[in-house]
């Protein structure tokens, strides 16, 4: 039987002191960088749906240059396989760890 992976964001809550600055030093993105990214796809997605893909976190991507590969991964590792994808299965957990609202 493989052994299911329990996704990096799904420890964030619990992560403090020296494992958050772990964690948030292995990001592909500084923190606010990420933060931005989420607000920009809520934002995009209240006026369209979501048509399954990255479409609005590859453009914030390519808009402020950012590592584009390595991003993308970690949004898929996390659950975020699209960007409504990102906002149910991401976003509701940064944001309460790091307060953005």
């Amino acid at each position: 039987m493989p052994v299911v992976r329990k996704r990096e964001i799904e420890n964030l809550e619990q992560m403090s002191g020296e494992e958050l600055q772990s964690f948030l030093d292995s990001l592909p993105a500084g923190q606010a960088t990420i933060s931005r990214l989420l607000d920009f796809i809520e934002d995009e997605l209240y006026d369209a749906e979501c048509n399954h893909s990255l479409k609005y976190a590859m453009r914030f991507m390519m808009e402020n240059r950012l590592d584009f590969p390595k991003i993308t991964s970690w949004l898929n590792e996390n659950g975020g396989y699209c960007d409504c994808k990102v906002m149910e299965q991401i976003a509701p957990i940064w944001r309460g760890k790091f307060g953005d609202d």
